[in-house]
């Protein structure tokens, strides 16, 4: 028999570490909320049955407020797990427990997974678990999904559990006057109203249609009779309770949560973990905290591109123009391979491919420091005091949090949007995320940093993140005074722990990204080598061009370079290169490596013949605020919903970069003749 299990709990509880130690799956784990945006599903290991455990994108309540709480409420409604594993952050036990009380309505088996218990002892805090159980109703069991302590327990005491039909019967949460207005009115709408919500469990239906939930509304939003039933009986409870109905059961949830807390722990020592408040006192200094963000920015663009970059592309380049392009022109010239072939492969398969790989060290080296920031707790103290910031400019501190995703991958950062419960800011943060520099991009900052501002280049690369934040501004204030008007949101953000980050965590973050930066090198920009390769080498007759210049790619280059002589770079080179960057930004490099092949000298020297200082700078402004490659266009089509807000995304996005690229060249060039 097959089963399915949901894992549910608040955001930034642990559930993607649990559910990785569950499943031995390596799903990306960050230490703030909105890691999981979609829901995952693997098996449980260890298990002689056949158990499918289902990861839902973190929660608060049962209420939709974001796309993500719709995810998770929709499955548990709909798919009927047969059990329920809650993931409480015990750190946190009162506040996580308030999730608890709507899913003890939703008549399923559910285990209480105490998660990040060592946290609590250091905090000298001691759960009986045995009197939790008593209290609410369903068994608990203590672990650490970071240590991964108690989850071969786990894993029995799910055995043990998901085959059961009957379920419990949990406690009363709420007061005998208020459960007999409940069943009042559960009575009148079975009989009234028999096809409202038919599928939905009896309590959890009641409470929902009396809190006037927003996606009950809408199933019901023109049954006016069933409208007034149920101010009927909001009224009878804000009699019973002296409270509006919102906050009268909020209270009494809380009450229940309370009373059962206070008799399952005690205090057995003094705190223990003193130096994290101490350290957090600093980190989050109203002054101190963003030159210390600043300057944690600065170290790691120093190490991860001037630092590395000195000791591996030196030796990289060698490897790729001395040993192996050699070795391979000896190798096929040997065989008899015809000249074409011999360049296809050098000047257009590894030269292409090469000039990307030629960056992975710095990348893996930017991506482990942007991982360890992210898995310590770090990054969720930066979002919370961005948000300060964040609030004068349209956004909220949560909009941190996918801009920050997006400095791997602007995908999954457009993606992170959905964690927004404001539609307006969710729209907006999705048009403002690309903004924010990707991995993909930092190859080609690298190169031109390299060739026209030596020393200097950690200097412009960090620019360039100066130059991002300050467009995230600009364009949050005026956009969300213009375009994507509204009102603002509450802010809400967990802060996590500070902890060591974990090995693992790291390990899988950096290799996911770094992957996804080889597999596109090993597949696109492979193909798209061999294609620019024969373009800039034959003419439309097909015939072998002695010189690029008479190439069929250079033809329709030289047509579109003019768009680009007021930004520094009207060169057909430079054109076709941001052309080819549309399918993927790595794209860029590759496409000039591969169109300066034939020329003398190396492809630096080439790159210092078409750019001058001014119009490289330009042109990587340009590249920067440009509309990203394909795959996150279409992410984003997709996140912002309609083709209006996503057509003036693209125009915004292009419109912008080329105006900022067209000022600063027009400007310094003037200035340094």
């Amino acid at each position: 028999m097959k089963y399915k299990i949901a894992l549910v709990g608040n955001p930034n509880s642990g559930k993607t570490t649990l559910f990785n130690c569950l499943t031995g799956s390596n799903l990306y784990v960050g230490n703030w909320p909105g890691v999981t945006v979609e829901k995952k599903e693997g098996n449980l290991r260890d298990t002689e049955k056949d158990i499918t455990l289902v990861d839902l994108p973190g929660i608060y309540s049962l209420a939709p407020y974001s796309i993500d709480e719709i995810v998770s409420r929709n499955f548990l409604l709909e798919e009927r797990p047969d059990l329920i594993i809650n993931i409480i952050d015990a750190s946190n036990i009162e506040r996580n427990l308030y999730l608890s009380t709507q899913l003890m309505e939703l008549d399923c088996p559910i285990i209480g997974a105490l998660n990040m218990i060592d946290v609590v002892q250091k905090a000298g805090v001691e759960i009986d678990i045995q009197k939790m159980e008593k209290i609410f109703g369903y068994p608990f069991i203590e672990i650490s999904a970071q240590k991964e302590t108690g989850i071969d327990e786990l894993i029995k005491l799910v055995e043990k559990t998901v085959g059961i039909k009957k379920i419990k019967e949990f406690p009363q949460i709420f007061p005998a006057e208020v459960m007999v207005l409940f069943d009042e009115f559960d009575q009148l709408v079975q009989n009234k109203y028999p096809e409202v919500l038919a599928d939905y469990p009896h309590l959890f239906r009641v409470i929902k249609l009396i809190e006037k939930d927003e996606e009950v509304l809408l199933k019901i939003h023109d049954n006016t009779d069933l409208l007034e039933d149920i101010y009927a009986v909001r009224k009878k409870i804000e009699a019973v309770s002296n409270h509006d109905v919102d906050s009268a059961i909020a209270d009494y949830r809380y009450r229940f949560i309370t009373a059962g807390i206070s008799q399952a722990t005690r205090k057995t020592r003094e705190n223990t973990i003193q130096f994290q408040e101490k350290l957090d006192k600093v980190l989050m200094n109203r002054y101190a905290a963003l030159p210390i963000f600043f300057f944690f920015m600065f170290v790691i663009y120093y190490v991860s591109i001037t630092l590395v970059g000195e000791i591996t592309i030196g030796g990289i380049e060698w490897f790729i123009n001395d040993v192996l392009m050699v070795t391979v022109a000896t190798g096929l010239g040997s065989l008899g391979a015809a000249d074409w072939i011999i360049a296809l492969i050098n000047d257009g398969i590894i030269t292409g491919v090469g000039a990307v790989l030629t960056f992975v060290p710095q990348l893996v080296v930017l991506f482990i420091f942007i991982s360890i920031l992210e898995d310590s707790g770090y990054m969720a103290r930066v979002a919370f005091i961005m948000d300060r910031i964040f609030r004068h400019f349209g956004l909220s501190g949560k909009s941190f949090i996918p801009m920050v995703v997006g400095l791997g991958c602007s995908v999954p950062g457009i993606m992170a949007t959905r964690t927004l419960e404001n539609e307006r800011e969710r729209k907006l943060t999705a048009v403002l995320t690309p903004f924010i520099s990707c991995g993909a991009k930092m190859p080609i900052y690298v190169l031109m940093a390299s060739v026209f501002f030596g020393e200097y280049q950690t200097l412009l690369v960090f620019s360039l993140y100066l130059v991002s934040l300050t467009v995230v501004f600009t364009s949050g204030f005026v956009l969300s005074k213009t375009w994507f008007k509204g009102a603002d949101s509450g802010y809400l953000l967990e802060i996590p722990p500070l902890r060591l980050p974990k090995l693992k965590n790291t390990a899988t973050q950096v290799w996911e990204r770094i992957k996804e930066f080889i597999v596109r090198a090993g597949t696109i920009i492979f193909a798209a080598s061999v294609v620019l390769w024969f373009l800039q080498s034959f003419t439309l007759g097909f015939q072998m061009v002695d010189s690029p210049e008479q190439s069929i790619l250079a033809m329709f280059g030289k047509i579109i370079a003019p768009i680009f002589i007021p930004l520094g770079f009207g060169n057909w080179v430079a054109s076709v290169a941001l052309l080819t960057g549309v399918a993927a930004k790595e794209m860029i490099i590759s496409t000039m490596s591969v169109l300066l092949s034939g020329q003398e000298g190396s492809f630096t020297v080439a790159i210092s013949q078409i750019f001058t200082p001014v119009s490289a700078y330009s042109f990587v402004i340009f590249v920067l605020l440009a509309s990203p490659c394909m795959a996150a266009i279409a992410t984003m089509k997709k996140e912002l919903g309609n083709w209006r807000d996503f057509i003036f995304a693209l125009a915004y996005q292009l419109g912008l970069a080329y105006g900022i690229a067209f000022v600063i060249y027009q400007v310094g060039s003037r200035i340094f003749v």
